[in-house]
């Protein structure tokens, strides 16, 4: 494995203190918080499945033991910033599982998408059921992938089935990458039904944007202003605190 040094324009290969993963090819790669990921891909002899993770700093890869199923490779993949974790996602490619001993042939096309919490370093399948999504992309590898962060969607360009591909494809993943921002306290965590109790509220990913606050009875998530919802303005202190007043709810 290389880095390449903006700067100055040149490669320099990185040294292992232990055994790295197996040569391959088709497989991606990625890098997080000082670590790089390594997923799928496969050789004249064996295909992977499962994910290879170098530390940086201490220059020590690490099998993860987490397999994705049948082992693929040629897949589309990004790295979608979110919160709290970070996702990877994948798509289509070629999957098969060689049997020892047997001759090596070409995989099969698929078109399945799964995702990676870099959190918990769990796969999850998402978008791949034909009877759910009546318009999921053909089968194919090589294909473009990119993400909207704005619109929260991946899209999908091109690739390849015998034959090269011409399309455009987007998918919304904003339940799975959420929001721009996420909360995780705030102080006090009860107050009185007469409000005007000053709260502070801590998360990441916050804006001095228009910063509105719903305080509603019950469990139920909620969005807007209802007969048991009620609005206050927020006050942005840093991108991981705000405050606001809590309403009169008597």
């Amino acid at each position: 494995m290389y880095t390449f040094d903006l700067e100055t324009d040149t490669w320099e290969r990185l040294e292992y203190k232990n055994n790295g993963p197996e040569g391959r090819g088709g497989h991606s790669i990625f890098a997080s918080d000082e670590k790089v990921y390594i997923y799928g891909g496969w050789n004249s002899e064996m295909q992977f499945t499962n994910i290879f993770i170098f530390d940086l700093e201490k220059q020590e890869w690490n099998d993860s033991d987490v397999s994705n199923g049948t082992p693929r490779w040629n897949h589309s993949a990004i790295l979608v910033e979110a919160i709290p974790t970070r996702k990877f996602f994948i798509f289509g490619g070629e999957c098969l599982e060689y049997q020892e001993g047997t001759a090596r042939a070409f995989g099969e096309y698929v078109n399945t998408s799964c995702y990676l919490d870099l959190g918990s370093i769990r796969w999850t399948t998402y978008a791949s059921d034909p009877e759910i999504y009546d318009n999921i992309p053909s089968p194919r590898e090589y294909a473009a992938m990119t993400y909207d962060e704005r619109e929260r969607k991946i899209l999908i360009y091109g690739g390849w089935n015998n034959g090269w591909f011409d399309d455009l494809y987007s998918l919304t993943v904003a339940k799975i990458v959420g929001p721009s921002y996420a909360i995780t306290a705030s102080d006090p965590c009860l107050g009185q039904l007469s409000g005007g109790v000053e709260l502070t509220i801590n998360g990441r990913g916050i804006k001095d944007a228009n910063i509105k606050v719903l305080f509603t009875q019950g469990s139920r998530a909620v969005d807007g202003v209802t007969k048991l919802t009620l609005e206050v303005p927020g006050v942005f202190v840093s991108e991981t605190e705000l405050t606001c007043v809590t309403p009169n709810f008597e």
